[in-house]
């Protein structure tokens, strides 16, 4: 990715774990001129080599890697001095269908948001830690970039091993750990299931992003951790970086924290007038770390990034009177039910609280006139899921107009390659399940 920084060129960063439809997408919209599998790292890569009849070819300070024939048919890109105005890579968003988008991040943008760690002191010299999401993703490359800028130390382990991360965590080669949300939640039910001990240990904080975070689990990786759980919100969009938390180990907070420095806001109602109480609505976004654009997708790029450069982030957040946004959820994944909004990650919040629940996501589906609301849970590894309890506790404590009509047990809630859950597909399971066995439909 560097190598290609220097000679002015694009990186267009992709797992290889996506299938080779999401990756010939990638390709078609693309047009690189040249591909690169990392075979000897990457089974998935070695496999997308071998059918594509790739080469291997020998670099200096690198090694083996296989690459594709050169596309003749690549057209260069325009080069500029300006670092904010060259690209310096594309990454493209999961879940898509039809044609992908490309996000543009810029040189500008990239610096701007790998330096806020060690510019902060959150990151210092001193810190090792360990990179377990895909550099392919904005959240893995931020946390790279952010160590490299220190001058820290990365572990990057290209295959999630629980014991080896457990046992760097134990004898104190760790002082910081980032994973997702759902990462967390593996490693706090396999401890307490096997009773391993994970302090005393050297974790100066924890730190979570890519998804919603609720109070029962932030509780509970502190617990195991004996260290602070921080959290980061952004986007792919942004590089990926909006805001981060400043918070007390144990304050019980769950928002979002305050945007990074020069990152101007804008939160929008439904009559698209500036909110300036703490009521919700849309988050706007701009800043030296907004994306340059959709890749080739110039309209697509003028109904996200209005004329005055301000992203509209389609998350709907409010903001507490001492200046943290906290996320009510996405504008998309709203359910309308009987006429009252419901934003799914209040409900997960409560069903992640129950001890048997590893991970939940709730989505909506359309029935005639309404909507309803569907939610997925995965059991604790080995355990079970009594759905009753989680009617009932639902009944507890929110509003009855948020009760599920259904609540579907499922071994693993299906994830992308960054860890975040696939709601399109569950939406698309709900669309397609009856009740039945195992399943409870409850109406108002």
């Amino acid at each position: 990715m560097y190598a290609t920084s220097h000679l002015d060129a694009w990186a267009v960063l992709a797992s290889a774990r996506l299938s080779e439809r999401e990756l010939r997408l990638i390709e078609q919209d693309s047009s690189p001129r040249f591909i690169f599998y990392a075979h000897l790292a990457s089974p998935e890569a070695e496999t997308h080599a071998a059918r594509r009849g790739a080469s291997a070819r020998k670099f200096t300070g690198i090694g083996e890697i296989k690459t594709s024939a050169r596309n003749s048919e690549a057209i260069p890109e325009a080069v500029h001095s300006d670092p904010s105005r060259q690209a310096a890579v594309l990454i493209y968003t999961t879940g898509t269908t039809g044609r992908p988008k490309g996000v543009m991040l810029s040189h500008r943008s990239l610096a701007y948001v790998a330096s806020r760690g060690q510019r902060t002191g959150t990151i210092l010299p001193e810190d090792v830690s360990l990179c377990l999401m895909p550099i392919s993703h904005s959240y893995g490359l931020a946390i790279m970039q952010g160590f490299l800028f220190a001058g820290a130390h990365l572990h990057i382990m290209p295959r999630f091993s629980m014991p080896r991360t457990l046992e760097m965590i134990i004898d104190g080669v760790l002082t910081a750990f980032y994973g997702v949300p759902a990462l967390f939640a593996r490693i706090v039910a396999h401890v307490d299931q096997e009773r391993i001990g994970l302090t005393p240990n050297r974790l100066r904080f924890t730190y979570t992003g890519t998804a919603p975070l609720d109070l029962s689990l932030r509780e509970s990786v502190e617990r195991v951790f004996g260290a602070v759980l921080h959290n980061g919100y952004g986007l792919t969009e942004t590089a990926p970086t909006i805001s981060r938390t400043v918070y007390a180990m144990g304050d019980g907070e769950i928002n979002i924290g305050t945007p990074i420095p020069g990152v101007e806001i804008k939160i929008i109602g439904p009559d698209g007038r500036e909110i300036t109480d703490d009521s919700p609505g849309e988050l706007h976004v701009r800043g030296p770390n907004i994306m340059l654009g959709y890749y080739g997708q110039p309209e697509l790029t003028r109904a996200v990034i209005d004329q005055d450069g301000f992203l509209n982030t389609g998350d709907v957040v409010s903001r507490k009177a001492s200046g943290e946004l906290v996320v009510q959820g996405r504008t998309k994944e709203l359910i309308i039910r009987s006429g009252f909004n419901v934003y799914p990650p209040e409900i997960e919040a409560e069903l992640n609280a129950h001890p048997d629940v590893l991970n939940s996501a709730v989505v909506g589906r359309p029935v005639e006139g309404d909507e309803e609301i569907i939610a997925f849970v995965e059991p604790v590894p080995g355990g079970s899921v009594d759905t009753s309890e989680l009617f009932r506790l639902i009944e507890e404590r929110l509003a009855r107009y948020k009760k599920p009509q259904q609540i579907i047990v499922l071994p693993q809630l299906p994830v992308a390659p960054n860890g975040k859950v696939k709601k399109s597909d569950l939406k698309r399971l709900a669309e397609t399940l009856k009740p039945g066995p195992g399943l409870r439909t409850e109406s108002l």
